[in-house]
């Protein structure tokens, strides 16, 4: 009973943990690739952080609710937005940073995009640093934005050869 409470998410077989890992490592190290060729890293950080969080989800988990395309990009929007305007309208740093992530999950899990690495984003947007705060509105797609774009597009290429990996998971008609 314990170990089921301690270890409750299901268990991936080696082989798809594998491909899994393997293909957040190739996604992760072509998303920083990328960003460095478009972006200036003396300017401002070329990869949100949360990304990596991101990159298990999507890869770990790719026909996961929370891994599909709509929740990762409209997550991390979100959470870009609502952290740098917490960040500008509020003063207090520990409140900022609190408001910036309380605020994106009540958003995200309302409209039902809920992509818990988004939380992570908005708080960096607060607490990040001078050139992220510098940025302003400019970090929702500079870096998040283009970051997240990008680890959607990787997860489609990468998982397309395996078929139980199809990614995204298809449309359905709802009657």
């Amino acid at each position: 009973m314990f170990m089921k409470w301690l270890f409750p998410a299901p268990k991936l077989s080696p082989k798809d943990a594998a491909i899994g890992g393997v293909s957040a490592l190739i996604a992760i190290a072509i998303t920083y690739w990328a960003s460095d060729q478009v972006f200036d890293l003396e300017q401002a950080p070329i990869l949100a952080l949360a990304m990596g969080a991101s990159a298990i989800i999507i890869f770990m988990t790719p026909r996961g609710p929370m891994a599909q395309p709509g929740p990762v990009l409209l997550a991390h929007t979100i959470g870009a937005t609502v952290g740098v305007t917490s960040a500008k309208l509020v003063d207090n740093l520990t409140l900022a940073a609190g408001i910036a992530v309380a605020v994106t999950a009540l958003i995200i899990t309302t409209l039902g995009c809920t992509h818990p690495p988004s939380g992570g984003t908005a708080i960096g947007a607060v607490i990040g640093g001078a050139k992220i705060t510098e940025l302003g509105y400019e970090y929702v797609w500079r870096p998040v934005l283009f970051n997240a774009v990008l680890l959607v597009v990787l997860a489609i290429v990468l998982n397309a050869p395996f078929a139980a990996r199809r990614y995204p998971l298809p449309f359905t008609k709802s009657v």
